[in-house]
């Protein structure tokens, strides 16, 4: 929540108009990606929020919305700084970073009791399905933030829908590839 705060802070004592795309682009994000954690709980029964307690927003705990806030600022900004620096090969770094950096958020989760995993395929306590989708989930924030270098209020809105959307599109992929396609 601190993250967020001062990233709204830092935006207005600056007048920082990316900063502010991309703070509206995470929430979007966070909005549209509840349809996703509802059916990593219902459909694949592998989502576990109830160890967490606390309000909730549909499935998802009430702050979800603003930790993808910080997820899609963080992935979709360095992504785009490496696709401008490296070009393709930068752009395509960001993806296995992704998979890399959110199976720590996931262990955290789990060790402070806001989420859990069961029944699927992990590497400790994070699910399979959860480190190839962030794969995808990556690359797909550092494409999208490619439209808030100059871009509208609204085409930071239009890419957030899109981003949360491609979350719940990468998660699925993932979980068929990962717990029914090879089990």
């Amino acid at each position: 929540m601190s993250t967020i705060v001062c990233s709204w802070g830092l935006r207005w004592s600056r007048r920082d108009e990316l900063l502010a795309r991309f703070l509206v682009f995470g929430l979007a994000v966070g909005i549209t990606e509840l349809p996703a954690d509802a059916w990593l709980g219902d459909y694949t029964g592998t989502l576990d929020y109830s160890v967490g307690g606390g309000p909730m927003i549909w499935r998802s705990p009430l702050w979800m919305p603003l930790a993808w806030e910080v997820v899609a600022l963080q992935f979709g900004y360095i992504g785009l700084r490496l696709w401008e620096r490296f070009g393709r090969s930068g752009l395509l770094l960001i993806a296995p970073l992704g998979a890399v950096n959110i199976p720590f958020y996931e262990e955290m989760a789990r060790k402070i009791h806001w989420w859990q995993y069961i029944g699927c395929r992990m590497v400790s306590f994070t699910p399979w399905y959860i480190i190839l989708g962030e794969f995808g989930i990556a690359l797909a924030f550092a494409l999208l933030a490619r439209r808030l270098r100059r871009g509208s209020w609204r085409a930071a809105v239009v890419a957030g829908i899109a981003g949360g959307l491609l979350i719940f599109a990468c998660y699925t992929a993932a979980f068929f590839i990962t717990d029914r396609l090879f089990p």
